[in-house]
């Protein structure tokens, strides 16, 4: 790759273009850096509500899982219960 003779000028067009492009650069990763910021606090806040609620987010899946298993439990117990009431209410009606 052979040099190629520049001017004072060129040299410094080339600069003002590289000094403007990485002020640019400069200016976006700030901005990037902000809206990240603003996320960790927004997710820092629901792990706040999550824990004020008595909940930890670590096992937070984990608790919701367990918590359906027992209402659906609860559910088909009180069904059940229902079911055996309504066919003794019919055998009064019977009677």
């Amino acid at each position: 790759m052979a040099v190629q003779a520049t001017t004072p000028e060129e040299i410094k067009r080339q600069i003002d273009d590289l000094l403007r492009r990485h002020d640019t650069v400069v200016k976006k990763k700030a901005g990037l850096g902000g809206q990240i910021q603003a996320k960790k606090d927004e997710l820092n806040q629901i792990i706040q509500e999550v824990r004020a609620a008595g909940f930890d987010p670590k096992t937070l899946a984990n608790d919701r899982d367990k918590s359906q298993q027992d209402l659906q439990s609860m559910i088909a117990d009180f069904d059940a219960k229902l079911t055996e009431v309504e066919a003794h209410v019919a055998a009064f009606d019977k009677k």
